[in-house]
């Protein structure tokens, strides 16, 4: 990991600290977790009125996948402004 950090920082010379380093992994590891109990994408969908897409496994699409993986990709972006900004 601490190779990879170093090669971005080569490649974008982005100001880092390990505080930031720090609180990012932290919020990239507990929201991944906590999304892939599923659970929680399913009980976010039926509370915001998407109780239809929560179920929706025709034609190739799956409603709570396609949640999971955006809220996957959104914990990622707070890690990573984390990261950038700390």
């Amino acid at each position: 990991m601490i190779a990879l950090v170093a090669l971005v920082w080569a490649v974008l010379p982005l100001e880092l600290s390990c505080p930031g380093l720090v609180a990012g992994f932290a919020v990239s590891a507990v929201t991944h977790a906590f999304f892939d109990r599923r659970w929680p994408v399913r009980w976010l969908l039926e509370h915001c009125g998407s109780k239809g897409f929560a179920e929706l496994k025709a034609g190739g699409m799956n409603g709570m996948y396609l949640t999971d993986q955006a809220l996957h990709q959104t914990a990622l972006l707070v890690s990573a402004l984390l990261i950038t900004a700390l």
